[in-house]
């Protein structure tokens, strides 16, 4: 029987991101008087779309035969261990490297401003005149993991509305695709608040890496860029292994979800405890007259 409550996993992803976004530019405002400009949000969706691109070209391309060939030269566990690494990395240097270039990118564009001398402000100005401040790198990450979770969840809402409003939809497919739909669809419930609940770790994982890439451009540190990496490529990598060992277990979503809360928790300990990676009178990207 089809549970309709499964519906709240991709509509819980969607209003996980929506209320991060909200909550930053209302907790700004109410320090500062002034919230986040908009544009940071989707500034930081735009990084994510770069990042996933080359993901996306990869899997279609390289990824299959690079498993192969490792496989036919390490045997099957070695392939799985360096398929995990493989993603891993790709995702951290992907990710953080998007985050990373997009920042060099807004200090070159505020530096051109100045050297025309145009008085008329940047499309990406910061909120504080021409420099991007710790709220304008926060603000990118949350619209970086925001929109990813919206992205994600938006083919699956709009797939499991149409079979809850009009089942008989299935009728006209393949019997085993039909059987797997089913199979999907008559998930307990709690698979739902498990969408939602990973979104929400997920996306503080994203602010994370995605300020402490802001800080290596901000205080030309790159060693705060290799920890963004090496902290994205921890996430990601244990997927495959986790995907192989335990997908058939009744235990799989339960532990990967931990391992994501827990990153995630790392994540927010970060944050809270930035100053001691970074001074915070020293996070601003300036312009360099």
């Amino acid at each position: 029987m089809l549970n309709p409550w499964l519906i709240l996993g991709p509509s819980g992803m969607m209003i996980v991101g929506i209320f991060y976004m909200l909550f930053w530019r209302e907790r700004v405002r109410r320090d500062s008087g002034k919230g986040v400009p908009i544009r940071f949000f989707i500034f930081g969706g735009l990084l994510w779309a770069a990042a996933i691109i080359p993901k996306i070209i990869m899997d279609y391309t390289v990824t299959q035969p690079l498993y192969v060939w490792w496989a036919s030269s390490f045997g099957a566990s070695g392939a799985l261990l360096l398929l995990g690494v493989y993603v891993g990395l790709r995702t951290g240097i992907f990710e953080c490297g998007a985050a990373y270039l997009g920042f060099r990118a807004f200090a070159r564009k505020t530096n051109q401003v100045n050297e025309a001398g145009i008085a008329k402000a940047s499309s990406w100005e910061g909120a504080a005149g021409q420099n991007m401040g710790y709220s304008e790198a926060v603000a990118v990450g949350v619209g970086f993991g925001a929109f990813e979770a919206i992205v994600l969840a938006l083919p699956s809402l709009v797939q499991m509305a149409a079979i809850f409003l009009d089942p008989s939809i299935l009728s006209g497919l393949p019997p085993e695709q039909v059987a797997a739909i089913e199979s999907q669809l008559s998930q307990p419930t709690w698979m739902a608040a498990a969408a939602a609940w990973e979104r929400a770790f997920a996306i503080l994982a994203h602010v994370f890496a995605t300020v402490l890439a802001y800080l290596s451009v901000a205080q030309r540190r790159l060693i705060l860029l290799g920890g963004a990496v090496a902290y994205k490529s921890v996430l990601d990598a244990p997927i495959p292994i986790l995907q192989e060992y335990l997908a058939s277990s009744p235990y799989y979503i339960v532990i990967t979800e931990a391992f994501v809360a827990v990153m995630g928790l790392v994540g927010l300990l970060g944050m809270l405890n930035i100053n001691r990676i970074a001074p915070r009178d020293t996070n601003v990207i300036r312009n360099e007259q």
